[in-house]
């Protein structure tokens, strides 16, 4: 969508110089500087009393004099040095308007001062003698408080009608219906990404669709307050945008999706500083009136809070859950369930269904990326199965985990398949690099126990020897045949008898056991061994003969190479299981 940004900054508008004059001891009484009618007034003081002066170089650091109304005698005005100059001055410290007072029976010449009130666009007013100092600014203070006070008892009753919807805890979409009921627009909130949470339409039923693709518009335009603004058009001026004091609200103007142009009014939504998203108000009367622009302006400051409140809220009760869905994995994969009770509590809880078979996969984590994106990923997970069975995934440590229900125990078709979804779900953020390793189906919590210990014995062997990137604990048959022997004493000392007497013998000749597994991998083809190693032919051959004579048996016999390689096979998968002994144990 095209993006038209028009015209935004911060507003402060109370009473201005314009709402003044409407005042009777004023009225019909500005000689120039109508340039400056908007200028806000807070205040008013005698020329006399006005604080030095800023120099030259400190005059753009701050305007000292924002909002005085400065009342002189015309005669004081009429005899400066330079008139122009002061009333130059005045408007650069960022002064409301000058107030001349007539003395009786006197009409000075207001020629310079009012070529120099337009030149500097600083409203120049026109006193009656009967205007005294303590008449005008008792007027300039009752006035400017009345004002303040209007805005806070509007700001009051805005924030208690939000506050009741707040306190009910209906939600964002409540607070957003009740924010569009006082301002007559539509609302939408935002998170700190543009993404939309909620939104309440009073004018337009526009599509899902195109309420974020505005609010994506509406996000990424307010990245422009620090820079230079586009000009807006001819029928929206600047004087359309004052508003009432509320340094916290913004306005722009923005093409929506349909074709029209909004004006909307936005307020960050933050918690301790932290940016957590954006209220926007949306008034489709371009250019809006100033009286409903002041009101949303209130409307949006008083409802970003609450509905910080809300997001802290609900990202805590999310927070909360994910703990406990994560516990319960936790406690799952481990088998330390307290009692058969508390397991079937859970489970109801979670809708684990302890009859059915469920698989468990697992992928190391640590080149994923951002934290913030490994922690989507369990969400992720389960939309890739929608609502065909019990998913359930965890950031475990380094590891995702995740535990899929499958019918009839799984079919290994069916669970490569799924290994490969979860595969390409991580592959973009790996380079292609994740791995994923699975266990057998099984039945029930110990069956869900025993998969993951396959799944992580998986894991451990795929650093150790070449497999897929997706694979299987009972794709690695051999080392599933022979789990009991290594897990044996006999296992144990089988493969220490077998494969010592090729280490001490290596010397200063090389790798005797590497020799020996290269020539079994080559089914004791002694050239292709040798081109695996990058060794000369006799070279491997005085290799070879080494290791037969350490050995006591001849390396070239189909039973030498059994014995050699089953015992590799044997110390692989007991180095494996040595690095899980902390943290798993066989399930009950």
């Amino acid at each position: 969508m095209a993006q038209d940004v028009l015209h935004k900054r911060g507003h402060e508008q109370g009473l201005t110089v314009e709402s003044l004059l409407a005042e009777p001891v004023l009225r019909g009484r500005l000689l120039g500087g109508k340039a400056g009618l908007r200028r806000p007034v807070t205040w008013c003081l005698p020329l006399a009393e006005l604080p030095p002066g800023p120099g030259p170089q400190r005059l753009a650091a701050g305007a000292d004099l924002a909002g005085i109304a400065v009342y002189a005698t015309a005669a004081e005005l009429v005899a400066a040095h330079d008139c122009r100059r002061l009333l130059a001055g005045l408007a650069a410290r960022g002064a409301a308007v000058v107030l001349a007072r007539l003395r009786p029976g006197t009409e000075p010449d207001f020629g310079p001062l009012m070529r120099g009130a337009d030149s500097a666009g600083l409203p120049l007013v026109r006193l009656a003698p009967e205007a005294d100092y303590h008449r005008v600014s008792r007027l300039v203070a009752v006035k400017a408080i009345a004002d303040t006070a209007h805005v806070l008892e509007y700001s009051v009753r805005v924030h208690r009608t939000l506050g009741e919807v707040f306190a009910a805890g209906s939600g964002l979409p409540a607070l957003a219906r009740a924010m569009a009921t006082l301002s007559g627009g539509s609302v939408m909130i935002t998170d700190q990404h543009g993404e939309l949470l909620a939104r309440a339409e009073r004018d337009r039923a526009a599509s899902d669709a195109e309420w974020q693709e505005l609010s994506k518009a509406v996000h990424e335009q307010q990245g422009y307050a620090a820079g230079p603004v586009d000009a807006p058009p001819a029928d929206y001026t600047s004087d359309h945008a004052s508003g009432h004091g509320h340094p916290g609200a913004h306005d722009l103007v923005a093409a929506a999706p349909w074709g029209e142009r909004l004006h909307v009014v936005t307020a960050p939504v933050r918690v301790a500083g932290e940016p957590y998203g954006t209220v926007a108000v949306v008034e489709p009367v371009l250019p809006p009136g100033e009286h409903a622009l002041a009101q949303h302006r209130v409307i949006v400051e008083q409802g970003a809070p609450l509905v910080a409140s809300e997001i802290l809220r609900q990202r805590s009760v999310t927070e909360a859950e994910e703990r406990s869905r994560d516990d319960f994995l936790d406690t799952l994969v481990h088998g330390r369930f307290t009692d058969a009770h508390e397991l079937q509590a859970r489970s109801r809880h979670y809708r684990f269904d302890t009859e059915a078979a469920h698989a468990v996969f697992v992928i190391p984590m640590q080149a994923v990326g951002p934290a913030a994106w490994a922690q989507s990923l369990p969400r992720a997970v389960g939309a890739l199965r929608g609502m065909s069975g019990f998913t359930m995934a965890a950031l475990m440590g380094q590891l995702l985990v995740v535990v899929a229900e499958f019918g009839d125990l799984g079919e290994k078709a069916e669970l490569r398949r799924f290994g490969r979804q979860l595969h390409r779900l991580v592959a973009d953020r790996t380079d292609g690099a994740a791995q994923v390793a699975y266990g057998r189906a099984a039945q029930g919590a110990a069956g869900v126990a025993a998969g993951y210990r396959e799944a992580r014995i998986a894991l451990e062997l795929s650093g150790r020897v070449p497999v897929p990137e997706v694979c299987g604990y009972e794709e690695l048959r051999v080392f599933a045949a022979v789990e009991a022997a290594a897990n044996s004493a006999q296992g144990r000392e089988f493969a220490a008898e077998v494969l010592e007497p090729l280490r001490r013998a290596d010397g200063q000749t090389g790798n005797l056991e590497e020799v020996v597994l290269a020539y079994i991998a080559e089914s004791g083809n002694l050239n292709a061994a040798a081109r695996r190693l990058q060794l000369h032919r006799n070279t491997m051959l005085y290799k070879l003969e080494r290791a037969s004579r350490a050995l006591q048996m001849d390396v070239r016999s189909a039973e030498t190479q059994f014995t050699v390689w089953l015992a590799h096979r044997i110390e692989t998968l007991n180095d494996s299981l040595r690095v899980l002994q902390a943290e798993l144990s066989p399930p009950a």
